[in-house]
């Protein structure tokens, strides 16, 4: 009988060790599985964004003195366009004096106000609008200021 106790004791120590296995193998197997598939949707979400980026084209450097204002002497920019597909870089190398000509007009008219605002989104808004005015091929979706000095 007294075999009998230590057998019992045995396979209820050998069955406690192996239920902890399991639980551990359980545990690691799903939190794994789940810490990897939160990192691949995280990964989607960042490859989604990326490919939201559409083509740019650099609409060059412009300084320009400014009309009417007695502050402000003149406004150095640098500017990028975000197309809406390639196509339109041909159009837009083709029309580069007028989309000058476009800017510099825009950028003389501006108020002290809209050229120092934080963020430039007016002006920026200003110049899209103008340039978009002469083109056929497609739209300008957004301006970027890579550099602009206002003094």
């Amino acid at each position: 009988m007294a075999e009998e106790g230590q057998m019992n004791y045995k396979m209820l120590a050998l069955i406690v060790v192996l239920v902890i296995i399991i639980t551990g193998v359980a545990s690691f197997t799903f939190f794994t599985y789940f810490s990897v598939s939160s990192d691949d949707k995280n990964n989607e979400k960042e490859i989604t964004s990326i490919e939201d980026i559409r083509p740019t084209y650099n609409a060059g450097d412009y300084t320009v003195n400014i009309s009417n204002n007695n502050q402000i002497n003149f406004v150095r920019a640098s500017i990028v366009f975000e197309l809406e597909s390639t196509e339109m870089v041909k159009e837009l190398d083709k029309r580069s004096a007028q989309i000058r000509d476009r800017i510099i007009s825009t950028l003389r008219a501006q108020n002290e106000e809209i050229l120092k605002e934080p963020g430039a989104n007016t002006i920026k808004k200003i110049v899209k609008d103008k340039v978009n005015e002469i083109l056929i091929s497609g739209k300008i979706t957004n301006v970027w200021f890579t550099e602009l000095v206002v003094q």
